[in-house]
This record gives C-alpha cells, sequence and structure tokens, in this order.
C-alpha cells in the first residue's frame, strides 16, 4: 500500500462537488458497477441505489451545507484505494459539525470511482454505553 495523492485529490473534488452542488462531478463519481453503499450520520442514512445516493446528496448541497476536509489520508494497492479524513460540515448559519469519513475507490480505466462511503459522527463512549471505554 502507498499514499496516493491522486486518490487525495479526487476526494478534495468530491467534498468541492458536494459543497457547489456540482451535479455533474457527483453523477460521476459513483462506481459503474452498480454495486455501491454509502452510510450517513443520520441511523437512517443506509443506500445502496446509486440513483437515491445522488438524489440525497445533491439535496444536501441545494440546503447550503459545504463540507471540509480535515486530516485526509489516501492510499492505494492497485486498482483498490481508500480515504480517511476528520472533516467538518458547515451548515449556511455557520454551525460547525465535525465528522469522519472513509470510504473506498476503485480505478475504472482512468477515473477512480466511489464504491463505499461512510460518514460519522463521533460521540463518546461515556454518552451512548455509559462508561469510557478507553480508560
Amino acid at each position: 500500500m502507498k499514499h496516493s495523492p491522486e486518490l487525495k485529490a479526487v476526494m478534495l473534488r468530491y467534498y468541492e462537488a458536494m459543497s457547489q452542488g456540482d451535479v455533474g462531478f457527483m453523477d460521476r463519481i459513483l462506481s459503474s458497477q452498480g454495486e455501491v453503499l454509502m452510510i450517513g450520520t443520520d441511523p437512517n442514512e443506509w443506500w445502496v441505489d446509486p440513483a437515491t445516493i445522488n438524489q440525497t446528496l445533491k439535496a444536501q448541497a441545494r440546503a447550503g451545507i459545504k463540507v471540509l476536509s480535515g486530516d485526509l489520508l489516501a492510499y492505494r494497492e492497485g486498482t483498490v484505494g481508500w480515504v480517511a479524513d476528520r472533516g467538518k460540515f458547515v451548515l449556511p448559519d455557520g454551525t460547525e459539525a465535525p465528522f469522519r469519513w472513509t470510504a473506498v475507490f476503485h480505478q475504472e480505466g482512468d477515473e477512480w470511482r466511489l464504491v463505499q462511503g461512510h460518514a460519522s459522527i463521533g460521540v463518546p463512549n461515556v454518552e451512548t454505553l455509559g462508561k469510557d471505554l478507553n480508560a
């Protein structure tokens, strides 16, 4: 496995497309193989259909949600790549929400295509489980 500046650039472009409502790029980034998965921060956000994924992402872009990178890492091995980031969502009123992001990409021809993405908002164990499991 090796660092992938190319895949990092694709991920940053994806954030930009989501922030600006660039529907064309958002349509192209999903794998053409048809088997994709996107998991969002809400418990009901679990999509396996590219049309639903794009419809939801477009709605979020139209709502004015911006996506900013934090500590983006990108790696590849052959035609498979993966990224991880600690970024933030910025709402139209300026409210910021930190998120964690992982994604898996597959190189199809000359382009990296998103196969699986997962966004989460970290909640301390003590809030969800009643105890600190890292002590």
